[in-house]
């Protein structure tokens, strides 16, 4: 099961911060290439960032996307969805 963490971007509610640049599906792929990582972790929809990578993911990928969106996007309203790995048969 991938892992799928949908960053709530609430532009209308927030206020604009000069720092703060729009973010587009372009700049996004530039994220991820910068940090190696697959270009379909990360994908607009509409004002949501959605990121998603595989349970055995590099970590240091991970955390480095998720540090330029971060740096681009308020955080602020985060969700966590089907993020749990599936069992492990015995």
């Amino acid at each position: 099961m991938s892992a799928l963490l949908a960053l709530a971007v609430q532009a209308a509610s927030q206020p604009r911060s000069p720092t703060r640049r729009r973010i587009s599906q372009t700049r996004l792929n530039a994220m991820a290439d910068a940090c190696h990582a697959p270009r379909n972790w990360v994908e607009l929809r509409g004002r949501e960032v959605v990121f998603k990578a595989n349970p055995d993911s590099d970590l240091t990928k991970i955390e480095c996307v998720l540090g330029k969106i971060s740096a681009v996007v308020d955080m602020t309203n985060i969700g966590l969805v089907g993020n749990e790995q599936a069992p492990k048969d015995k």
